[in-house]
């Protein structure tokens, strides 16, 4: 059950791809700087750029260990739908 105050996972995800999108969709942001822009807690927020990344709809790098996000665009979409289409999801 959710309370009144408990953020989705779609506002979550809107939040992220906005911030993502305002802060210039092209290039790489790190992920400290855009997580402390979105509501959730921060473990919510990491699964939440997790998926999006699974899907192909966000793109994460780890540089110097810190990590940077962007937007993904259609050729990480592709590579995520046929990652998704040779792994079976083990649950």
């Amino acid at each position: 059950m959710t309370s009144h105050n408990e953020t989705t996972d779609d506002q979550i995800d809107a939040a992220l791809l906005a911030a993502l999108a305002d802060a210039g969709g092209e290039e790489l942001h790190p992920w400290a700087v855009i997580r402390r822009r979105l509501p959730g807690s921060d473990d919510r927020k990491s699964e939440r750029l997790i998926a999006l990344w699974l899907e192909g709809r966000a793109y994460v790098i780890k540089v110097k260990g810190r990590n940077y996000v962007g937007l993904g665009d259609a050729d990480d979409m592709r590579l995520a739908a046929a990652n998704r289409a040779r792994v079976p999801l083990v649950l």
